[in-house]
């Protein structure tokens, strides 16, 4: 079974800074896409200013996560799409223009038709990814044809148009330099049908195409090398080029002797540049001349945000013709499967009715044309009344997966069944829709598929309470999922081990555990290298009680501040000094492959995890033993054995991933030994115990009863050391 897969990285997830790294031309992208396709059936690209997305038609994203890694770009700045239907409406969404800096622009259905027509041409599309796209292209006419997303719509070359009338140019007395001449002349053809320009200068690496728009415009057509001639006598420059431009790029500009660095000298004059290049045509140390005013493709983004928002109220119908359509494509895919029974039956029908027209026409007497034509298309109409019932029910019993129904059809039908491959079981895995759980819940279900290959493995993503914001309730990130697995609408539910509530499960089982990812958490800080060499009243930003009462164990003298959002806003926040430092887990660091400088690990003496910290946790129906079965193949029996054992820890001391309690297990041939750390009523403890693996249970319920009795002694170093 092969999938629709999708991995992009865009806007909204990675700055320009890191666009840049994978901006590529026509030709850059076919060589992707060349590159990719010993590993697909179907490979597609759209390249533009604001994304890179790759499309293809195979079992594993990871090929692609590849080529972003290639071109230095890490999993935390991608969006993954590992799954059929979350692959197409991220393309419809794409194609409506939901997904664009401005929302409902045109242009993105013009940069998709082009790049469907350069892989037809390299011969990397086929009959589904053609499909796909084409549809794609149909499902965003239909988003701007009955909503007004696009009747609001704000081009680059709109906005472009506003930012110059901002600064306040009398475009008749303004000289203006334009480098590019692709998607340049939209803005260019924008300023013009409103106004004219002192003059325009034009500038490309083709220069046979720099003179054609030049004359198109009444410019003047110059060389790229001829750029610093213009630049003293030029109020508005325009970078749109792909290309490398060399125009104030180096590091630093006081230190450059290239001429064309006076620019930045030029006082007096204002300058107004605007970069819609990827990568950047322009250095962003500009922005610190006083003459100069530069924006780049992060800086339109923040500047057409309010803008954006009267088009907010178009996007619940747009979603909703998206929903439909990609249902469409989704059903398209499944009858495809019964495609050949449908042909050889309607062959079979044709036949037969030719036969019957040929016993009947003779008897008929003398017929006219119209007559004949006549009963030829009664004939074909009856067939078409028996027949579409018949294909309705094969359809549908293909999109249900219901093979025994649909094999009975087809042998009652008396067409080939020897084409069907129907996978021996559909299962649904439900998961959180966060970045973090969408790459965990990808690297499992790629082993799945490789492993079963007989199997069909789909992701759903399920909202939570916690994604909704409300993190105080039990279960907040698990619970939802745990009950569309009760209910059966899937049948796996995948969470992260240390988000589940501390109880016992009723209906539901823990079938696997993979093997554990680093447990340890990390210290983040561009002030000081580690916990202890902070500043006395520095301030630890962290999300955890249990990791604030450990902190404040050994290092009372310091402030806990909470915070929220993901890896990169936490990051942000200590960057601005907000805090002076963050605690993160490294396990998911390590998944979404995040690299910083200023991260160190903390040692497990000073900072214990969270019970289930580092683990996965695929939970199925205690009745399903096929898929308990299934799962066991991927379970790492040494972590279940320990983030069990820390589990039952938390479970008897009424406890969660809110509560400052930590359990951490290590696993050793038969043995066992559980470390902890629990606070309680302004006071601490830290204890372990060690024993048989087989008496597990045991021994973390009897650590659990120490912890609670101890942690009530009044006289804590009394306790501190103390060791079962």
């Amino acid at each position: 079974m092969d999938y629709i897969l999708g991995v992009e990285l865009n806007h909204h997830n990675a700055p320009i800074a890191i666009r840049e790294k994978a901006a590529l031309n026509k030709e850059q992208t076919i060589d992707v896409l060349d590159g990719l396709s010993s590993h697909y059936q179907e490979i597609f690209a759209i390249s533009t200013c604001n994304r890179l997305s790759l499309y293809a038609v195979g079992k594993s994203i990871q090929p692609m996560l590849d080529v972003f890694a290639g071109f230095g770009v890490n999993k935390k700045y991608l969006s993954l799409y590992p799954d059929t239907r979350m692959a197409i409406n991220n393309l419809f969404c794409t194609a409506s223009g939901l997904e664009s800096q401005a929302i409902g622009e045109h242009q993105i259905l013009g940069q998709i038709k082009s790049s469907l027509e350069a892989a037809n041409e390299a011969g990397y599309v086929g009959p589904v990814l053609n499909k796909l796209v084409n549809h794609a292209v149909f499902t965003g006419k239909k988003v701007r044809q009955n909503t007004n997303i696009g009747k609001f719509s704000t081009s680059l070359a709109t906005v472009g148009f506003e930012l110059i009338e901002k600064h306040g140019f009398d475009l008749k007395e303004t000289t203006m330099l334009v480098i590019g001449t692709g998607n340049m002349a939209n803005l260019v053809a924008t300023v013009l049908d409103r106004t004219g320009v002192k003059k325009l200068y034009v500038a490309s690496h083709n220069e046979e195409r720099a003179k054609q728009m030049a004359n198109d415009w009444g410019g003047e057509a110059i060389t790229m090398n001829q750029i610093h001639e213009v630049l003293y006598k030029t109020d508005i420059i325009i970078g749109g080029t792909q290309g490398e431009v060399n125009l104030l790029t180096e590091e630093k500009i006081e230190d450059s002797k290239c001429t064309r660095a006076q620019l930045a000298y030029s006082g007096g004059s204002q300058k107004l540049l605007i970069d819609f290049g990827v990568p950047r045509n322009f250095n962003s140390d500009l922005k610190n001349v006083s003459n100069v005013n530069l924006y780049d493709l992060d800086d339109i983004k923040e500047l057409t945000h309010e803008s954006l928002k009267k088009r907010y109220n178009e996007i619940p119908e747009a979603e909703k013709i998206v929903d439909e359509e990609a249902q469409f494509i989704v059903d398209w895919l499944n009858e495809r499967t019964v495609a050949p029974a449908i042909a050889e039956y309607w062959n079979k029908l044709e036949n037969i009715s030719q036969e019957e027209l040929n016993w009947l026409l003779p008897k008929m007497g003398a017929l006219d044309e119209n007559q004949r034509a006549v009963i030829e298309r009664l004939v074909h109409r009856m067939m078409r009344r028996f027949s579409n019932p018949v294909f309705k029910h094969l359809k549908e019993s293909s999109a249900a997966h219901e093979d025994e129904e649909l094999m009975s059809a087809m042998k009652v039908l008396d067409v080939n069944q020897n084409f069907y491959q129907s996978p021996k079981r559909v299962i649904k895995i439900g998961t959180r829709g966060s970045k973090l759980a969408i790459a965990q819940c990808t690297i499992v279900v790629d082993q799945l598929r490789i492993m079963y290959p007989e199997y069909e493995f789909h992701i759903k993503v399920v909202k939570t309470d916690g994604d909704a914001g409300n993190i105080d309730v039990l279960g907040a990130f698990t619970t939802a999922i745990q009950q569309e697995l009760i209910k059966g609408n899937i049948d796996i539910a995948f969470h992260s081990f240390k988000d589940l509530p501390a109880r016992d499960f009723d209906k539901t089982i823990i079938a696997a555990v993979p093997l554990r990812e680093d447990v340890r958490d990390v210290f983040i800080s561009d002030k000081a290298n580690d916990l202890h060499s902070l500043p006395k009243g520095s301030i630890v930003g962290t999300g955890s009680l249990r990791r604030a009462k450990q902190i404040l164990a050994v290092r009372p003298d310091i402030e806990i501040k909470h915070i929220q959002g993901n890896v990169d806003t936490r990051i942000s926040k200590m960057k601005r000094g907000e805090y002076d430092a963050i605690i993160l887990a490294a396990a998911g660091l390590n998944r979404l492959e995040v690299d910083y400088s200023d991260v160190s690990l903390m040692d497990l003496e000073l900072m214990l995890p969270a019970a289930g910290q580092g683990a996965l946790a695929l939970e199925t129906r205690n009745d399903d033993k096929e898929l308990i079965g299934i799962l066991s193949k991927i379970n790492d029996t040494s972590t279940f054995d320990a983030v069990t054992s820390e589990r039952r820890v938390l479970i008897e001391l009424g406890g969660g991933c809110n509560f400052p309690i930590a359990v951490y297990s290590v696993v050793q041939g038969e043995d066992i030994k559980i470390e902890s750390f629990y606070a309680s009523k302004g006071n601490h403890i830290k204890l372990s115990k060690s024993g048989k693996r087989s008496d597990l249970e045991k021994l973390s319920i009897e650590l659990a009863n120490e912890l609670k009795t101890n942690v009530l002694k009044k006289n804590l170093n009394e306790v501190e050391a103390i060791e079962g």
